[in-house]
């Protein structure tokens, strides 16, 4: 008779792999994390040297709700004999290959909680537990928890002309890619749009003919990074804010955007500094242009190159690029992915359409035996703190807690506010 395990993970990027990792010395919790990838790996495509996290490096797996953890990153630099050199270094943040191999080398110490190459095409639920169902086989679970990442956010005008010269920064295509002579532009003027516009202009891929980032934004707007803004990036501001008035939660969200999606402002500065020293010095760079205010409105296909049509918000104009490659860094959304669709009944959803998230980030459905836990599907319920690492471990706490209906993580203490939001 097959195992019924307290929990499945499926999807294995940083979110259930903290949660992995707070629930493997729980030896009261079977578990079992399912990932399509042979290995862990986290956005390979965007792996740039100059690519760095934008959060503290204390904000890790565990450290959080853990700081005693085997599975920290503290832990990871001792046991690599790198601590030393790291604190050298002088750093809060680190960069993404490290966080990467600091994954990668939690998801080894967990490989007997972890089934790689397992690809999930179906969840059932029975009335009493969950069929996981993969290619291959199939687990049984009294609960779930979904981490299988966000879909990628294809402009309606690009979706037909997806291919190897138009296509998402995140895809396989960002691999082995050639910009030698190419007329390039970037979509987006968020972090990736500008590290892939730097990356290009410095001939990572090669010398290109030109490149031009075109952006939606006022501008290449920096990261809202100061400490009275970080205040709503804790514990206690979430919980309070689930409990909003979904409409001020709404409106809340949006005005905080630069909170959560903006540009490292160092990073800004580096680029600038070395545009400057270019543009009046150096004057080694191929031509370029960054284009604030830009919304894509079209693209022609004219066989050997696009046509990009453009307007301009600035001056309500229409604009024409042409490009030989187009590369969509046009960020992503929150979609349940295809193999919750057996479970689309039974899953809740609000006015617009969004899952409903309960403040122990389970779904609001109407299952009655079982809980469908979800990682990243509720910024619109839990604040924009919800998509980024910040508070990855103290969520996976919150799903600790109560999947063992224990206080096994303190969530609740975790300080007061300099800020009254609330009451």
């Amino acid at each position: 008779m097959k195992t019924t395990y307290d929990i499945v993970g499926i999807g294995l990027g940083p979110f259930n792999l903290s949660l992995a990792a707070l629930l493997n010395p729980l030896n009261n919790v079977s578990k079992k994390f399912l990932d399509n990838k042979s290995e862990f790996s986290w956005h390979p495509e965007l792996m740039f040297g100059d690519a760095m996290m934008q959060t503290s490096f204390l904000k890790d797996l565990v450290t959080p709700v853990d700081p005693r953890s085997e599975f920290s990153f503290l832990n990871y630099l001792t046991k690599n004999g790198q601590f030393y050199h790291f604190l050298n270094t002088d750093r809060k943040a680190i960069n993404r290959y490290e966080f990467q191999d600091y994954c990668k080398w939690v998801s080894k110490k967990l490989a007997q909680d972890i089934d790689f190459n397992s690809n999930v095409i179906d969840i059932k639920h029975d009335g009493e537990k969950f069929e996981v169902i993969k290619e291959d086989g199939s687990y049984f679970s009294k609960n779930i928890c979904v981490a299988s990442g966000p879909t990628k956010n294809i402009p309606e005008c690009a979706q037909s002309h997806l291919s190897d010269k138009v296509f998402h920064a995140k895809s396989k295509y960002m691999k082995n890619l050639n910009l030698e002579g190419k007329r390039v532009v970037i979509i987006g003027g968020g972090q990736t749009g500008v590290e892939t516009f730097r990356n290009s202009l410095n001939g990572m891929w090669g010398r290109v003919e030109s490149v031009t980032l075109l952006s939606g934004r006022q501008n290449l707007q920096p990261l809202d990074e100061t400490p009275f803004t970080n205040e709503i990036f804790t514990p206690e501001f979430v919980l309070k804010f689930h409990s909003l008035p979904q409409e001020q939660k709404d409106s809340y969200t949006q005005a905080q955007l630069l909170a959560s999606d903006g540009n490292t402002p160092q990073y800004l500065q580096e680029m600038y500094n070395e545009l400057y020293l270019d543009k009046f010095y150096l004057k080694k760079l191929p031509e370029y242009k960054i284009a604030p205010m830009r919304w894509l409105k079209g693209i022609e296909n004219n066989g050997s190159n696009y046509s990009l049509l453009v307007d301009n918000l600035m001056s309500e104009s229409e604009e024409l690029f042409k490009a030989d490659i187009v590369i969509l860094a046009t960020g992503f959304k929150s979609v349940l992915p295809k193999f919750l669709d057996s479970l689309t009944d039974v899953i809740q959803k609000d006015h617009q359409g969004r899952v409903i998230v309960n403040q122990d980030y389970s779904l609001l459905t109407n299952i009655n035996s079982g809980k469908i836990y979800t990682m990243n599907f509720s910024r619109h319920g839990h604040g924009i703190a919800d998509p980024q690492t910040s508070l990855m471990s103290w969520r996976s706490a919150m799903i600790a807690n109560d999947l063992t209906n224990e206080t096994t993580y303190n969530t609740q203490n975790t300080g007061e506010s300099f800020l009254s939001f609330f009451k």
